[in-house]
């Protein structure tokens, strides 16, 4: 985000097709003031812009175009998420403040420490103006989480929405490259055969789609019939998994595992019945999908993408001894940064922090990251204690904790505005609203027994 991003973002403004969706927005403001729910979607357009990017590398300077119009929405990707991050701020000023005290939980305020050290070193050793724009992104999605979501998300119903914006998200992203799929799978399989979509790299794909799937399967059990929305959501999540499955990504494999091991925690029996369910869909589903036509394999995924799966290499130790080793090199401030340059992290958001900022930064993240293992306890503890947030506590503990393990094998903590940041952040903001309801039922409840124990104790004086 440098000047060439400026003038990416005045060139989207100036097209047709930026105008158009810059007045689609303006209506949705107009519309979200009175109706939640068109709130909720303008912010899941926000977070499906924000995971468009281009992958480009040595070797291929100029990835293979998408049909339209799917190749004009990935090239204005980042001003696109830009201009709805604005209209969300601009949503957030006209809420009203409600009965929640604090919105943001404490993991937020330490990761704002972390981006805080980020945003000083670039500014006196790097370049200021990256600094700056970056400063004012975050602070943007800050606000807006605070004066926003966080604000809307004053009940039960809001919170469901707020689960459901980022299902939603998966499914316009699923939707997007389903279409591109069908019509031309090397347009978004080019690299290696496996699966980035519209995202930057297979990696970030990955990410992506494990990150929805505690809000898929939270939405498909809250639905107690079998209607349209059960079949659209159910539908989306195995479409989720095999674009998972076939991205190649470890770790977006381990992160979708350990989603769906938290969400069902306490549920043995949930186990047998969603792999014969997945088992029956793929068997299904995989025909329609032209697998015989992509890969020798049956199911439709590339021989190099599969092995990966199996393969036992550490692809990550190399990148690892590096960050540790430029963490004990520049233990209290981190690698000196180029005059003019940005911070680079590698595939560990922890050790990315140490390296590039030293204990300046590596403290508060372990304290973000203790505050998010606690928050997770204390919703284990709420669903053990009220079974009526049982689901909206494992949808909590599911995503967090999924992307907490994925943090250590990928950066995406110290982004700026990407799918994979907001995401988390929304996890936390909605984990925050739990266990401050929990809170204030439970002191209600007490003040009750006080009042009625009282109450006996003058009756029998």
């Amino acid at each position: 985000m440098n000047k060439t991003f400026i003038d990416q973002l005045l060139g989207f403004i100036s097209t047709p097709f930026g105008l158009i969706g810059i007045a689609i927005g303006l209506l949705m403001v107009a519309k979200a003031g009175r109706d939640r729910p068109t709130a909720w979607l303008l912010f899941s357009i926000c977070c499906f812009a924000s995971s468009l990017n281009t992958y480009g590398d040595q070797w291929i300077k100029v990835p293979p175009p998408l049909i339209f119009p799917l190749q004009q929405i990935r090239s204005f990707g980042r001003p696109s998420a830009i201009v709805s991050l604005i209209l969300l701020v601009f949503l957030a000023l006209q809420t009203q403040s409600n009965w929640r005290q604090r919105i943001l939980p404490k993991a937020i305020d330490y990761l704002m420490f972390v981006q805080f050290a980020i945003f000083a070193k670039t500014v006196l050793y790097g370049s200021q103006e990256f600094a700056f724009i970056s400063a004012l992104t975050f602070g943007g999605i800050i606000f807006m989480l605070k004066m926003g979501l966080g604000r809307w998300m004053s009940d039960d119903e809001n919170f469901h929405l707020a689960v459901k914006s980022i299902a939603v998200a998966g499914l316009i992203f699923v939707i997007v490259n389903g279409v591109q799929f069908l019509v031309n799978r090397q347009a978004i399989t080019f690299v290696q055969g496996r699966f980035l979509g519209t995202t930057g790299n297979p990696q970030h794909a990955g990410v992506l789609l494990a990150a929805t799937i505690p809000c898929l399967m939270f939405l498909i059990q809250k639905l107690p019939r079998w209607n349209f929305a059960k079949f659209l959501w159910v539908a989306t999540l195995i479409v989720t998994l095999y674009f998972l499955a076939l991205s190649g990504s470890r770790t977006g494999l381990i992160m979708g595992a350990i989603s769906i091991l938290l969400f069902y925690r306490n549920n043995g029996g949930a186990w047998f019945r969603i792999v014969l369910f997945l088992a029956i869909s793929a068997a299904l589903i995989l025909p329609f999908l032209g697998a015989d036509s992509l890969s020798t394999s049956s199911t439709g995924i590339d021989g190099s993408v599969s092995d990966r799966f199996t393969s036992t290499s550490n692809t990550r130790e190399g990148v690892w001894s590096g960050l540790w080793n430029g963490f004990m090199d520049n233990i209290l401030f981190g690698a000196p940064l180029e005059q003019g340059g940005r911070l680079g992290y590698g595939e560990n958001s922890w050790l990315s922090a140490g390296a590039s900022l030293g204990l300046i930064g590596f403290i508060p993240m372990i304290m973000m990251g203790w505050e998010s293992v606690k928050m997770i306890w204390q919703l284990n503890q709420l669903s053990n204690r009220n079974s009526y947030y049982f689901f909206q506590s494992s949808a909590v503990i599911a995503g967090l904790g999924s992307m907490l393990i994925g943090s250590c094998f990928e950066g995406f903590l110290l982004g700026n505005i990407t799918f994979s940041l907001i995401a988390f952040l929304t996890y936390l903001l909605m984990g925050a609203y739990l266990l401050e309801v929990d809170r204030v039922r439970t002191h209600y409840a007490r003040a009750e027994a006080e009042v009625e124990f009282a109450d006996r104790s003058g009756v029998y004086q």
